[in-house]
């Protein structure tokens, strides 16, 4: 889905025609106002997404020198270190200001959690398990927020907060604990 779908869809939500479909008309001076706005809201709903409910995953192949692999050496910007593992063998990895903190020396893998970058009107979301109504309602979220409409602020990130729990969730067996044995004398 393209990031114009879904700031599409927050307007017809909005009661708004949507001004972004492909029928090759250039928006008004307020009509781009309101789409750069709902961008802006929708790259804050995208990146809460990312790092509070569905991390994005990336692997890559990196080297310690000194015990610390830079940030800057890394594809995405890190959200947190998930493994690192060389030669078969996983390897502990801390943050640090620098970048990460490791006892390995050398090459190695390292998964991370990362956060994704800022979106334009024409890029393309490629995570199947977001949904144009579930981004647009944590865009319009953010969207009332800024302009104190706390409601309708409020109704919208609710609704895209339950949209991300289900999502976190679906898929996964739930473990319940064991019963409790009745004492018996």
């Amino acid at each position: 889905m393209l990031v114009k779908d879904v700031i599409g869809e927050c307007l017809v939500k909005m009661g708004k025609p949507n001004f972004l479909s492909d029928d090759g008309a250039t928006p008004e001076p307020e009509e781009q106002a309101l789409a750069d706005r709902l961008l802006a809201a929708f790259n804050i709903a995208y990146r809460r997404a990312a790092t509070d409910y569905i991390p994005f995953y990336a692997e890559e192949s990196v080297e310690a020198t000194d015990g610390v692999i830079p940030a800057s050496a890394l594809g995405h910007a890190i959200i947190y270190p998930v493994s690192l593992r060389a030669n078969g063998v996983n390897h502990a990895v801390t943050v640090c200001p620098s970048g990460l903190a490791t006892e390995l020396r050398g090459k190695g893998t390292l998964r991370y959690a990362y956060l994704p970058p800022s979106m334009e009107l024409d890029d393309e979301v490629t995570d199947m398990r977001l949904t144009p109504a579930v981004l647009s309602d944590g865009a319009l979220g953010e969207y009332y927020a800024a302009d104190k409409v706390f409601a309708l602020a409020e109704a919208y990130g609710e609704s895209f907060r339950d949209a991300l729990r289900e999502l976190r969730y679906k898929g996964r067996a739930l473990r319940l604990g064991g019963r409790r044995k009745e004492w018996k004398e």
